[in-house]
Formats: C-alpha cells, structure tokens, sequence
C-alpha cells in the first residue's frame, strides 16, 4: 500500500516537470534573442524647465518722470529736454518747424505723456525706433471702407394730364386743362458714394477750400479695393478718421424688409373694399399690437384708392383679420436686406412682351432690296414696390414707398403699311391697354412696426349663363329654360411690409 503511494506521487512529480519544460520550450522572437544580452537604458525621467519670465522692452519714456516748465520756448529745446531726460536720440524731420513756440508747465509726469501734450499742441507726431525718437510732421495711414463701387440711381415719375390737355376754345373763350403729376428722383450726385468721400476728405485736408500748408497733404482713394490712403497732420488724420469711422457706421446700418403681397377676394357688402376699421381693432389685431408693448400707432396717407398705414402688429394676427373680410390669397412673400439708403425693388407679376414699332429701310439701286427692323416692349402686369430706407441713430426707420400696379386688359392690334390687293395689310403691331394704380409717398415707423398698402380694388365682370338640365338643349324652346347673369367679382390687393434693423 506505501510502495503504491509512492509510486503515484513519483509519476506526479515526473507530469509537473515535463509540464514545466514545455512552457520553457515556447518560441521567443529573434529579435528578442539579440537583445536579450543588452541592458535595458532606463527612460530619462522628465524635466520641468525652468521659468523665464517674459522679457518686455519698456520704453524709457514710460519710466523716466520729469518735470517741465517753458514759456515761448522753441520746439527743439523742449523737445531735447525730453529726449535727454529718457535717453534718447532725437531726430527731427525736415518738415517740422524748430523755432515754433512752445508753452507748458508740466510736473511729476512721464516723459511719454509730456511728449503726448507737447507734439498735441504743435500738431505733429512722434515714433520711438530702437534708441532714436523721430518727430515727423506727418503720417500716413490706410482706411478701409469696405464697399463696392457701384453708383445706384432711383427715379419716381407718377401722374400725368388728367384732362388730356385740351387746347384753347375759339372766340375768346378759354378751356379747361389739368395736368397733374409728382416726381421724385433721387440725388445722383448724393449717392455717388466715392465722389462724395474723396470730395469731403479733401475739404478736410483744407485742399478744396484754398488753404495753404508748409506740408504736403494727400489723399488716394482706390475705388476697387474699397481703401483710402491718406498723408496729413495729425490734427486732420483725426478728423479724416471720425469722418470715415461716422460713414461706415452711418452706411452699415441695415434693415431686413419683410413683405407680403395678398389677394383678398372681398365678401358680398364690401364692394367698397376691406373694413380695416374692423380689421384693426378686432380681437387678433388687439393682441398684435399689445404683443409688441404698443397699441395702434396709425398713421394714413391716401392717394386715388390707395391707402397707408404703419400698425404694430405681426403677420399672423393681422392676416387672421384680414381673412375676415374674403377668401385670402398669398401672392408672394419677399424677404431682402438693404442698407441704410440703398434701393431695392420687388416685383410680381408677368412681363409681356410685344411688337411696338417696324421700321423698314430700301436700298436704291437696280435691285432695291426691303429690309424691315422689328422693335419689342415690355410690360408687366402685376405690382412693383421700390424701397429705399433711412435709419436713424436711435432706431427710426423711414421708408420712401413706391408702389404700382399694372394690369394688363388688353392687346389692341394696328395695321401698318400698304395694303396688297387683298386689302391685308403688310404689318401688325400691338398697342398694349393698362390699368394703372401708383403711389409714390414716405413714412415713418419703429422697429418691426408694419406699414399697411391697400385700397388696391379691381373689378371684374363676367357673363354666367345658366339653364335646366335637358330642357335647356330643345331647340327654340330651349331659350324659354336659359338664364344669362351678369358676374361682379371685387377683390383688393394688400401689401404688408414690415422692416426690422438687423445692424445699427
């Protein structure tokens, strides 16, 4: 029995030995084998560097105090003073005046400020380069205005003879004309931009004016790049610089008109168009103008059946309201950016297009030869608006509106030329008849209040036959179950704009 305990623990220990030399037999990497040898170099542990503070060049001007006190003293005096007083070389430049009288009494002061006061009061510059203070009668400086080159022009014509201008009656008597119109045509000269500017920094720099200057003062205006470059005094660079920094504000003003052009088909009872009465003071329109802080704020101006009024009110209140009053269309809804003075024009409709003039050309000679050339026009029949904003500093908005509306009833055919032996005629060229409605005015509203244009009602009539089914297709009797009725359909066309500042 021990001899059998024996034996089962000699073949144990014999299994644990061969299983350990397995694992020792397991394959290693050649690389690994070269290396084996070689003793690992320990990583470098990391070094923090050391701290070095950052090295700023102080001006001695900015750390030497100085007292200084001079009556009628010349420039170049005071001006060594300074300059011996923070250690600096003093360079002046041919264009400074020397002997120019200085006066001030300054104490307990930095070099650099006394040398600030003292270059203010005789109007010249000064610059530190390494050890050298340069004292410059002028400077150069770029300005960058960061618009395009483009010369906008906007021109208004409405009206004309309402009487058709009739001549004078014979025998002494006189007739009765009317010729009535209004014309409003925008400063061609005010809105070229660039011509005003160049012309205004040469005001500025005394050159317009005849005013002479010991130094010579510039100005280059580079159109493409939208760049001024500009050589003067400091005094002027000054004025030069609030002038340009005031037309850039001025000009980067921008407002994001909103519009909207809707067909109202008017119910039965207002054949004389919307009730805006009504449409205002509803329960919608209350809470519009209560939404924006603001009740009605109504201002109206009519011109033949055109009517405007500026309301605080948003889109959707006002056109719950105005769906009251008929079936409700969205024609179209226009959304554009301008800039404070600049034009834009929105228009929707149809152009149409047709021959207004043939002109025809012979040749003489043995073989005359008919040239004919045919010249076309085009209307558009729909409505045109013409914007043009101006925004003020503290936030009005005052928009010149021009709206028309054209409709095109019809083409009217005209025949030109000799007639062959047929009678036709060689040429056909239409004559358009429009139904025209333009105003031209100018309001004033805050921001995201709504200027209303309506009042633009047309009429249309139609004929509707009418007859009983069966009875009405019997031939002669037929016209006793027939019925013919004369259709009137009146609809108005309404114009909301709504201009809200996007950039003061």
């Amino acid at each position: 029995m021990v001899t059998l305990f024996l034996f089962l623990g000699l073949f144990t220990c014999i299994i644990s030995c061969s299983t350990l030399e397995i694992k020792r037999e397991i394959q290693i990497p050649k690389e690994a084998k070269e290396g084996a040898g070689v003793e690992a170099t320990p990583a470098a542990p990391l070094k923090t560097p050391d701290f070095v503070p950052a090295h700023e060049d102080v001006s001695p001007l900015k750390t030497r105090i100085i007292d200084i006190s001079a009556r009628n003293t010349p420039l170049r005096d005071v001006l060594f003073i300074i300059s011996e007083a923070a250690g600096l070389n003093l360079i002046m430049e041919k264009e400074v005046d020397p002997e120019l009288p200085v006066t001030v009494s300054l104490k307990n002061v930095t070099a650099e400020d006394a040398l600030n006061r003292v270059c203010a009061s005789v109007d010249y510059f000064y610059t530190v380069k390494d050890n050298m203070l340069f004292i410059k009668a002028t400077m150069t400086r770029t300005y960058e205005l960061g618009l395009p080159a483009i010369v906008q022009t906007y021109h208004t014509d409405l009206g004309g003879d309402m009487l058709g201008g009739a001549t004078t009656a014979t025998g002494g008597s006189t007739s009765v004309k009317g010729n009535i119109s209004q014309k409003s045509e925008t400063d061609k000269a005010a809105y070229n931009l660039w011509d005003v500017i160049e012309k205004s920094i040469e005001k500025l720099l005394g050159a317009s004016a005849g005013m002479q200057s010991a130094v010579q003062q510039t100005s280059v205006v580079n159109r493409l790049t939208g760049t001024i470059v500009v050589t003067a005094t400091k005094k002027n660079l000054e004025k030069i610089e609030d002038y340009i920094n005031t037309v850039k504000k001025v000009i980067n003003r921008q407002v994001l008109v909103e519009a909207k052009i809707i067909e109202v088909n008017l119910s039965d009872g207002l054949q004389f168009g919307i009730n805006w009465s009504y449409v205002l003071n509803t329960r919608d329109g209350q809470s519009a103008t209560a939404a924006t802080g603001q009740f009605a704020d109504v201002v109206s101006t009519s011109a033949a059946n055109f009517s405007i009024t500026t309301v605080a009110a948003d889109f959707t209140s006002l056109l719950r309201a105005i769906q009251t009053q008929g079936e409700t269309r969205i024609l179209s809804n226009p959304r554009v950016s301008i800039m404070n003075g600049q034009t834009a024009i929105l228009s929707v409709g149809q152009d149409r297009t047709f021959i207004s003039n043939i002109q025809t050309t012979t040749t003489t000679g043995t073989t005359p030869i008919t040239t004919f050339t045919v010249s076309t026009s085009t209307t558009l029949s729909g409505i045109m608006i013409g914007i043009v904003p101006f925004i003020s500093e503290n936030g009005e908005i005052s928009l010149s509106i021009t709206p028309i509306t054209s409709d095109l009833t019809k083409l009217d055919s005209q025949k030109l030329g000799t007639p062959d032996a047929s009678g036709n005629f060689p040429f056909l060229i239409q004559l358009p008849t429009i139904d025209l409605r333009q105003l031209n005015t100018t309001v004033k509203v805050r921001n995201g209040q709504m200027v209303i244009i309506g009042g633009l009602i047309s009429k249309k009539e139609e004929i509707v036959d009418s007859q009983v089914p069966w009875l009405g297709d019997i031939p002669i009797l037929g016209y006793l179950f027939k019925s013919r009725a004369k259709k009137v359909t009146n609809s108005e066309l309404v114009v909301l704009i709504q201009p809200m500042i996007i950039s003061k």
